[in-house]
């Protein structure tokens, strides 16, 4: 007899359960707009979303592309996907109609479900109260998607170093990850979440998502990130969970809110890129609270974070791994991680699953120091060889960034005829070329001479991908393009 694998059915039970317990009158609620939505009341309506969905032709065992962007869309119609016992395929549910057709070709989903440009042309619309209308699809080709025994869900990476790639995800996976990140970082069962990272991230879908389905971890939802609706949600409530992006911090820092009021942010991380060093001292000064590094992976969830007093950990640091969490380096550095969140597996159409078998390695290289901390050194298909030397991107981003008026920085290697490779540097900077001189004078005073860089831009603004994530292909098309100039070499 074949032992028992929890499907989404299993899974959508153990959130039953658990928000038709839930005690709380306003176990989530929506500003500007939205009625406080109780556990029972949330439940009734994940049952009428699934209603609709099976009206609309979405069957048993069908594997459904999700590409939502509203958050309550989303909180809705994952579950009631489960409850259909149907395997979502989870899309940023900003993606154009060239990246949905993408990612059709890659996992061969049999439906579309979305609200936004990318999914414009499927062919019913369904209409639910307070939402946005969605759009369903039915795909009609090969239906060769390959899932591991157990898959529930099926996360899609960004996409910023290469193609997107599908991950499968069982239910003991996801539960795991959610209790590794509230009982690591001891999130009180009634702080509330403040949810404005989009749900259908890894980070937001860990942090957020999945403590208010399995934990009834309050939530509290944004529709814009701007600092009224900031304000009025720090106004209703005076302890919140915040996961951020360094965008977010940064944003707060210049809103004007008042230090009492920021204050209420009392627990508070960022993902999804290096957090200035400035941004957070910005932050801690007016707010009281620190803002801690958190570091994590489509494929394994949660995996580190700094859980400093103060959040003083160094540049690069992503903190101890959590509760739950093996990390260790490979011979050259890479990353590796163990544990029972740890996905299945990347899928793809017309291939044979690629089993994680519980141990991922990453394609980041790090270091741990004698506190056991992790230190994050850059992609391990980023690291630059000058002339038979290896330079850390990383390395020599952190330099830059700590300089004075710099926003952003991008480290990577580009073609050069006489080491095979040289460092080239984007800087994000609304000062514009004038900060030029200095910044090769710090990159000469704190650097070895071979990991200099030979070309340095600055911009205005860096080009980012749909996710918000800097899109390292445009990046290095516009470093490519550049001529170095004398004062560089």
């Amino acid at each position: 007899m074949k032992p028992f694998v929890p499907g989404p059915r299993s899974l959508f039970s153990r959130a039953e359960r658990r928000l038709g317990a839930s005690q709380l009158p306003d176990l989530l609620t929506r500003l500007p707009s939205g009625a406080p939505l109780s556990g029972p009341g949330l439940l009734r309506q994940i049952h009428g979303m699934a209603g609709r969905l099976s009206g609309a032709g979405i069957r048993r065992d069908s594997r459904v592309l999700i590409a939502l962007s509203h958050p309550l869309a989303m909180i809705l119609a994952l579950p009631a996907l489960w409850s259909l016992d149907c395997v979502p395929l989870l899309a940023d549910g900003s993606s154009s109609r060239a990246e949905i057709e993408e990612l059709v070709r890659r996992l061969s989903p049999d439906h579309i479900l979305g609200d936004g440009e990318g999914t414009r042309g499927a062919s019913r619309t369904l209409l639910f109260p307070g939402l946005p209308p969605l759009r369903i699809g039915r795909i009609r080709g090969k239906k060769d998607l390959l899932l591991p025994p157990g898959t529930v869900l099926v996360r899609t990476t960004s996409g910023s170093t290469g193609p997107p790639r599908g991950v499968a995800l069982s239910a003991s996976q996801i539960l795991s990850d959610a209790l590794n990140i509230l009982s690591s970082l001891r999130v009180p069962g009634e702080m509330r979440g403040l949810a404005v990272v989009p749900l259908s991230h890894a980070f937001g879908f860990s942090t957020l998502l999945s403590p208010l389905l399995f934990h009834g971890q309050p939530l509290l939802l944004l529709e814009d990130p701007v600092p009224e609706q900031f304000r009025s949600a720090l106004r209703r409530h005076r302890s919140l969970f915040f996961p951020g992006v360094p965008y977010l911090y940064d944003l707060l820092g210049r809103a004007e809110i008042s230090p009492g009021i920021l204050g209420r942010m009392s627990l508070c991380i960022s993902a999804g890129a290096p957090l200035p060093r400035e941004t957070a001292r910005r932050f801690l000064d007016l707010s009281g609270s620190p803002v801690r590094n958190f570091y994590g992976t489509s494929e394994c969830g949660a995996v580190a974070c700094d859980r400093s007093p103060r959040g003083t950990a160094p540049a690069g640091c992503a903190g101890r791994p959590l509760s739950g969490v093996r990390v260790s380096l490979g011979r050259t550095g890479r990353v590796i991680v163990q544990g029972k969140a740890v996905g299945l597996g990347y899928v793809e159409s017309g291939a044979r699953p690629r089993l994680f078998r519980a141990r991922l390695l990453t394609e980041d290289l790090g270091r741990i120091d004698s506190r056991g901390r992790l230190h994050l050194l850059g992609r391990l298909d980023a690291l630059v060889n000058v002339g038979g030397r290896k330079v850390y991107p990383a390395e020599v981003e952190r330099v830059l960034r700590a300089a004075p008026g710099v926003k952003e920085v991008v480290a990577m290697g580009i073609p050069d005829a006489s080491r095979g490779e040289a460092v080239a540097v984007a800087v994000e900077s609304p000062a514009g070329a004038g900060l030029s001189t200095d910044l090769m004078d710090r990159c000469r005073r704190r650097l070895a001479r071979y990991k200099v860089p030979r070309r340095l831009r600055i911009f205005p603004s860096l080009p980012r991908t749909a996710r918000g994530k800097l899109d390292l292909d445009r990046i290095r098309t516009l470093l490519e393009g550049g001529s170095p100039s004398p004062r560089f070499r």
